[in-house]
Formats: C-alpha cells, structure tokens, sequence
C-alpha cells in the first residue's frame, strides 16, 4: 500500500474516534443525577403550566440518632457537609432530571422549560445521612424537598410546601439515598396536587 493510499485512511480513522470520543463525551455529560423513572402519574393534575427551577442541593452529616430526635428540624443537627452519593449536585441537572420526573407524574398541565409559565417551582433539596444508632442497619438516609410557587410576573409567592422522605440502608448506599428522594419527591407533589386552594389561584 503506497503512502498515497494510506494517508485517506488514516484521515477516516481520526475521523471515526474523534466522533466516537464526541459521543462519548455528550453522553457522560448527558447522565441524569438520579433516575426519575420509578413514578406513577398522577390522578388530581394541577390546571397549570410551570417552569421549574432547583435552587439548592445539599449533603449533610448529622448527628448519630438526629432522624429520632424530637426536633424534626435535621438542618439543627448538622455536623459536616459531605460529597453527594449520586453523579453530580449541579443544580441544572437536577432541574433536568425533576423535569422528567414531572412530566412523567403529570403533576402539572404542562412542563415550560422555554418561555413564560402559569407557575414557577422553585425547589430546594437537603440530604441527610445519620449515624444510625441501630445495630441492624448502618444509616439512615433523610431527604427534606422544600417547593415554592410563585407568579412568574410578580415574584410574590403563592404556596409553599415541604416533602419528606426517609430510608435505612448500608453505608455510602446510593439506591437508598435515592428511594428517600423518591418518597419526599411523592410527599412533596401529593400535597400539591390534593391542595384545595390551588384551582383558586
């Protein structure tokens, strides 16, 4: 094979992995930071569009027993933050992902991602790992969502509602983290959706 031949080759092939490292890249970058799939939609749909937005996402150490505490504020017993057990905590991937899980619950009319909405849904998501004092599970994982609706004209808040979910698990167990987000993501959206005062606004 002359050098003629083979330099068309050798360009193809550059070509073929720049494309294959492109791919790659996108769908790492494409990666959800929890899987928002395990949802049943809804039977009390809101009559509203809404645009969603997440604030803040935590992690946090508390206090070894503060699940069982008295206090069911767990942000009073907080030692450390800690690095988060899912793929990332860049607040836009996980509006990506809440925006799949809505669209799949049907919580809302519709989910506005371009464009002026009916409602706003800000959401702010505190994780909690706790110590367990417990001899037969190692931790316990407590996720608290807090979700404002707000007029996207004014900015005046119109509700306000807080989930709550909680899971025991082994440590650094990302799928029990995961199933306590679920149940707050559930706890959160119910009460919007049976909320009377709502078809009013």
């Amino acid at each position: 094979m002359t050098g003629h031949a083979y330099r068309p080759l050798q360009v193809g092939w550059n070509a073929l992995n720049s494309i294959t490292l492109a791919v790659l890249l996108l769908a790492g970058c494409s990666r959800l930071p929890f899987d928002p799939t395990p949802v049943v939609p809804t039977t009390s749909p809101l009559p509203y569009s809404a645009k969603v937005q997440v604030s803040e996402v935590g992690t946090y150490e508390v206090e070894a027993g503060a699940s069982m505490s008295p206090d069911p504020t767990l942000a009073n017993h907080v030692l450390r933050t800690t690095p988060t057990l899912f793929p990332s905590k860049d607040p836009v991937e996980w509006e990506r992902a809440t925006v799949e899980y809505l669209t799949t619950r049907k919580t809302f009319q519709k989910i506005v991602q371009e464009g002026a909405a009916d409602l706003n849904l800000t959401l702010r998501i505190n994780m909690y790992i706790d110590p367990s004092v417990s001899s037969s599970f190692s931790q316990i994982y407590l996720v608290t969502t807090d979700g404002t609706l707000s007029d996207p004209k004014t900015g005046r808040s119109l509700a306000r509602y807080s989930g709550f979910g909680k899971t025991a698990g082994n440590s650094q167990d990302k799928a029990a983290m995961e199933r306590a987000l679920h149940a707050s993501f559930r706890d959160l959206f119910g009460k919007m959706e049976n909320d009377k005062r709502l078809p009013l606004l």
